[in-house]
């Protein structure tokens, strides 16, 4: 996989960069002067002439290894090291809130190590060409890939390749925490550097991944999906509003759980709150967010679908919900991960299962062009305060068959830790929501009804065949 191109130092935890986002308030929108074509030129040459390699990584297990659950799936884990000099950036003209963003290099090159972590099946004829690039997430104090919790099921089904990415200073100090020997080598300085840094490592991966596939009759053409969850999602819009026009690096982007702002080039923070995307993007974006992230923002529901957007909203869904925390507790053992004391069950609606069908949606839009459908949004008010039915779910929006039928209350902020907690279990309740099982009106045929809910959200395209009868199944304390 050996290849060649040429071409945040503070934690922060995403339910404080939601209080942040919120407290910053909605400020007027400033309108961006745009760069002239010898600025435009140049910023792109900048962008595209760093030189930056892969090395094999050192033997032994890397951190938030998954490969022994991998193996019986015909997948394979690798983990490489990523050297090169970056470049750090700072934003050119202001950044006003439509998304027309430039930016120009502020300091020269200077060296780095990272490392991407590289799932891939084992049979090259299953590798569909499609590469996820997760920007790996740095909240909960180790390098988290959000992306590949969601969604692993069915990048194993379809034959994905998936590469996480620490793009981040502060993910590289907490490698070197949980296995300080095997990533001592490993540095990046700044967290200015990490928009540099997954450029190269696009690069880098665009080149590599040419080898996964089968060759004969005729290669695949690869085309890389940029991917990142909570904090990292936010990277990602900075990214794709200002590098994305430089770089052409990503065929289309992901973001699941977007707290509401880009994050900054320099210096890290929020720099634009409520952002939209550039409206010349030229390449397709999924952006999925939960209840959870809706209600803390509402205005992300005013995100306007376009002929590059399509925007996604489930109802009853929670940022980080008990499917995701027992992933994360899957891989979390060198940093102490337990799991979380509660004051109520947290909320296990199967959210995922729509990643499955949008991340389709998605590679199909990119591949063949095929524009996904537009989602309901989530039900509103004339002042804009979200609606709710009987039970206390949520009207609108991509509603689960547990949501449709009313088999819990899932309420998105209603759970607190059992006692004083520590970031990882004040986190855990607080954004897993709480489950409080009712009972639905009409329980004897409940699991029939759940099915044929499912099977009306495959028929419009928002599950995945495969994934019709895990939506569709019941709580065993509402069944009755």
């Amino acid at each position: 996989m050996a290849a060649r191109t040429r071409r945040q130092p503070a934690r922060l935890s995403s339910a404080i960069v939601l209080a942040v986002a919120l407290a910053c308030g909605l400020s007027a929108c400033v309108n961006t002067t745009p760069p002239t074509a010898t600025e435009l030129a140049a910023a792109r040459q900048a962008a595209n002439e760093v030189e930056g390699a892969l090395l094999p990584a050192p033997a032994g297990v890397p951190a938030t290894s998954r490969a022994e659950a991998l193996k019986p799936r015909g997948y394979i884990e690798e983990e490489w090291r990523q050297q090169g000099r970056a470049k750090t950036y700072s934003a050119t003209h202001t950044w006003g809130q439509d998304g027309l963003w430039s930016v120009s290099v502020r300091n020269p090159l200077e060296a780095y190590e990272t490392r991407l972590l590289v799932r891939r099946p084992v049979d090259p004829a299953r590798f569909n060409g499609i590469v996820i690039v997760e920007w790996l997430n740095t909240s909960l104090g180790l390098d988290l890939d959000g992306i590949w919790m969601l969604m692993q099921e069915q990048l194993i089904r379809e034959g994905y390749a998936w590469v996480g990415v620490s793009a981040e200073a502060s993910g590289i100090q907490q490698l070197q925490q949980g296995l300080p020997e095997r990533y001592a080598s490993a540095s990046i300085r700044t967290g200015d550097l990490g928009f540099d840094i997954y450029t190269q490592a696009a690069h880098l991966v665009r080149n590599a991944a040419q080898q996964w596939g089968t060759q004969t009759p005729s290669p695949r053409q690869v085309r890389l999906i940029a991917a990142g969850y909570s904090k990292s999602a936010s990277y990602l819009i900075s990214y794709a509003n200002a590098f994305q026009p430089l770089t052409q690096a990503f065929d289309g982007y992901y973001l699941r759980g977007a707290t509401p702002a880009a994050i900054q080039v320099h210096d890290f923070g929020l720099n634009v709150v409520m952002p939209r995307w550039r409206p010349d993007l030229a390449v397709p974006v999924m952006q999925v967010q939960t209840e959870g992230e809706v209600k803390a923002s509402w205005v992300l529901s005013d995100t306007p679908d376009s002929a590059h957007v399509r925007y996604v909203e489930i109802a009853g869904a929670v940022h980080f919900d008990a499917h995701m925390q027992q992933m994360a507790l899957d891989v979390g053992q060198p940093w102490g991960l337990k799991p979380p004391a509660c004051r109520h069950p947290v909320i296990d609606l199967p959210a995922h299962v729509v990643d499955h069908a949008a991340i389709e949606a998605l590679r199909h839009w990119v591949v063949d062009g095929r524009e996904p459908s537009h989602a309901p949004r989530l039900q509103r008010s004339a002042r804009g305060w979200l609606e709710y039915d009987g039970r206390g779910n949520v009207l609108g929006g991509i509603r689960l068959p547990q949501v449709l039928l009313g088999t819990a209350e899932y309420k998105v902020y209603g759970n607190l830790p059992a006692s004083w907690p520590n970031l990882w279990s004040g986190f855990s309740c607080m954004a897993g929501g709480a489950r409080l099982p009712t009972t639905p009106q009409s329980s004897g045929s409940l699991q029939a009804d759940a099915l044929a809910a499912s099977r009306d959200l495959a028929r419009r395209g928002w599950l995945m065949e495969a994934d019709v009868e895990r939506a569709g199944q019941v709580p065993l304390d509402t069944a009755r």
